[in-house]
């Protein structure tokens, strides 16, 4: 603790930070250092955010019986008029908001695991004496790009949850001709609403707006992404075909993803615009 706290030595007697000696192990780790906390967390990510969600619950609430719990909080809430949820739909926020929190900090330490594996990969392409070794390295990252894309879109759909857990919940209500769903779809229509229509409007405008700014954080850091690619390849020998080819494929693949993704946070905000459609089109259809 002590040595964290003050810092070392090097050998020549100049002081090394904490924070020096940590980004300098990190960079030493081997790729199966790398691939191995990826797949640890990979699991966990997987087994732990229902584990600690029903943990938090004191087993009151469980994945398995959130159906009916939600279906019921739902019915209690609008039979009491109240502006917010109350037992056991609250319960159930509650449980849920624990869960996408677990899951997006999970996911982010597996995001990380996985950029990773993908420096240590492209560190020994770039350091390759030969074709086929640079090759290979270069396969290798190709085949495993797409991890990374689908954990930081789990990543931004769980902080969206945690951010407004109650619409996320509210996609294991069972939308039928309820007189309660019948009811928030007749409020709806008319653009009158009682309190819980008006709760249920603001927290889906909410849920909306997160995935608008999730996204738009995710967009600027792939264009820098691209931006230090394209100098990457600027800087790289031309001798280095394959590297430079390899560093041009990415920069245009996350080009396309930037724009993918720009088209969906667009569909978003205007969901943020204009909620109420969006919110009877749930109710409508039964899901987010």
């Amino acid at each position: 603790m002590d040595l964290e706290r003050r810092g070392g030595h090097r050998a020549d007697g100049t002081r090394v930070g904490a924070m020096t000696v940590i980004a300098a192990t990190a960079r030493h780790r081997g790729p199966a250092s790398w691939v191995l906390s990826a797949v640890l967390l990979g699991v966990a990510t997987m087994i732990l955010p229902s584990l600690v969600a029903e943990w938090s619950s004191a087993g009151r609430v469980a994945v398995a019986g959130l159906v009916e719990t939600v279906s019921v909080g739902f019915e209690r809430w609008m039979s009491s008029g109240a502006a917010a949820p109350a037992a056991p739909l609250s319960d159930a926020v509650t449980f849920w908001a624990v869960f996408h929190f677990t899951k997006a900090a999970l996911a982010i330490a597996l995001l990380y695991a996985l950029v990773g594996v993908g420096r240590q990969v492209w560190e020994r392409a770039v350091r390759a004496g030969t074709l086929l070794p640079r090759a290979a390295w270069i396969a290798a990252g190709v085949l495993g790009a797409s991890l990374p894309v689908l954990v930081l879109l789990i990543v931004v759909a769980n902080v969206q949850g945690a951010v407004a857990p109650l619409s996320s919940v509210m996609s294991f209500l069972p939308i039928g001709t309820s007189p309660e769903v019948v009811t928030v779809r007749a409020e709806l229509a008319a653009g009158v609403y009682g309190p819980v229509t008006s709760a249920l409007v603001a927290d889906f405008r909410t849920y909306h707006a997160a995935l608008v700014v999730c996204l738009s954080v995710v967009i600027v850091g792939l264009g820098a992404s691209v931006a230090w690619m394209l100098v990457r390849r600027a800087r790289a020998p031309r001798d280095r075909r394959l590297v430079r080819r390899s560093l041009a494929s990415a920069a245009v693949a996350l080009t396309l993803l930037a724009g993918a993704l720009g088209l969906i946070l667009l569909a978003n905000l205007s969901t943020v615009l204009d909620t109420a459609p969006a919110l009877a089109g749930f109710f409508d259809s039964g899901g987010a």
